[in-house]
């Protein structure tokens, strides 16, 4: 399996594609998460960062696509690139449509990338729960993520987070794993093994 998870910096990302097996080049970009807030202009740096990488980019918003339409883009893609908002909303729409089953078995049949930035790092863990916040509008009976790693990514480090990350830490760091990334930092993933790299 093949994992890019960051807080928000593209920086490694070109180095990881180089160093893919196979270097990606039809890419999903998942927006879904950001839908609920003002803005999102996270979603067109992204995707300006992977055509200048070459990548062809398809947008598709998990909120109202219907499962077929979903199944049909997964299974067009090497890589899917999920960006960040609100966890538990993006987890509703994930499993509504069957992006979550899809994108599971591509990643670990090791046919699809997964690249994920801030809730869509969180995506990649065992649970989301952990990532509920009180403003979050979605709605979940099952808060089971992609299961992709095993530890659960704490982005955004660096904005005045330090004493509440370290605090979940020492309260629950000896049941699990918690990886604090700041803004330019991203883990890396290959076969259960990963890197903190600056990004």
């Amino acid at each position: 399996m093949d994992l890019f998870l960051g807080s928000q910096g593209l920086g490694a990302m070109g180095a990881w594609f180089d160093a893919l097996a196979r270097r990606p080049r039809r890419a999903v970009l998942i927006p879904t998460a950001g839908n609920p807030m003002p803005a999102m202009p996270w979603v067109d740096v992204a995707e300006a960062a992977m055509a200048a990488e070459g990548l062809s980019v398809g947008r598709l918003d998990l909120e109202t696509a219907e499962p077929d339409a979903v199944s049909a883009a997964v299974a067009g893609a090497d890589l899917v690139f999920v960006t960040g908002g609100y966890p538990i909303f993006l987890l509703q729409h994930a499993q509504r449509t069957g992006f979550a089953g899809a994108v599971r078995k591509g990643v670990t049949a090791g046919r699809l990338a997964y690249a994920g930035m801030s809730s869509g790092a969180a995506l990649a863990a065992p649970d989301l729960g952990r990532y509920r916040g009180d403003d979050d509008p979605g709605r979940v009976t099952d808060t089971v993520g992609l299961g992709l790693v095993s530890f659960y990514p704490l982005s955004h480090a660096n904005r005045g987070r330090e004493d509440l990350y370290a605090r979940i830490i020492a309260s629950e760091g000896d049941r699990y794993d918690f990886v604090p990334l700041r803004d330019d930092q991203a883990v890396i993933v290959h076969d259960g093994a990963r890197e903190i790299r600056p990004s």
